[in-house]
């Protein structure tokens, strides 16, 4: 039996893969630091000739991560711990779904599952290096029974959120915001 949202998970996931955004359209991080950080491995650089001169061209999901390695490095955190990070979430991973069988990258599907399912969803630091992904409820309650002491966590689905408003300029990017609308009002 088809599922019918896999169609539209289908759009999505190709519409957020799309190299649509250069350099030139990340205002939050400069040059610089894009080209030191795919140096150092915390970005990955897909052109076929880096050393050709070629600018860099990146998908959404991209583009995100760098948001995120922004975000974790305003608070000091080394970059062999965002290595960390990025592995965790980049590694793929089997979904247990019958209809699912392919590997998944994990960061793509949380991404996908904030925008079209509306989630709230915090990437969580713990001191002792473990990360972890949760939705609302299960971090209020991780917090309130002592499961999370010191820590740092980004709320994805604002930056999410943030991200598309500042790439609203391209057409694509309007179509998930649309697609989005629509589906929550029904």
């Amino acid at each position: 039996m088809l599922d019918p949202q896999s169609d539209k998970q289908e759009s999505l996931q190709e519409l957020l893969s799309e190299k649509l955004f250069r350099s030139e359209h990340l205002s939050f991080v400069t040059n610089r630091q894009v080209h030191h950080w795919k140096e150092i491995g915390l970005i990955d650089d897909h052109r076929e000739y880096a050393a050709s001169g070629m600018k860099s061209s990146f998908s959404f999901y991209e583009a995100l991560w760098i948001r995120v390695i922004t975000e974790i490095r305003a608070f000091r955190i080394s970059n062999l711990t965002i290595k960390e990070i990025k592995k965790y979430l980049f590694n793929g991973f089997r979904e247990n779904s019958v209809n699912i069988k392919e590997e998944r990258i994990l960061f793509e599907t949380i991404i996908q599952d904030i925008i079209s399912k509306n989630q709230v969803m915090f990437l969580v630091f713990l001191n002792d290096n473990t990360i972890k992904i949760l939705d609302r409820a299960t971090f209020i309650g991780e917090i309130y029974d002592n499961n999370i002491g010191h820590h740092f966590s980004l709320r994805l689905d604002t930056l999410i959120w943030k991200m598309l408003s500042l790439f609203v300029f391209e057409p694509k990017i309007e179509q998930i915001i649309q697609q989005y609308k629509n589906t929550n009002m029904e």
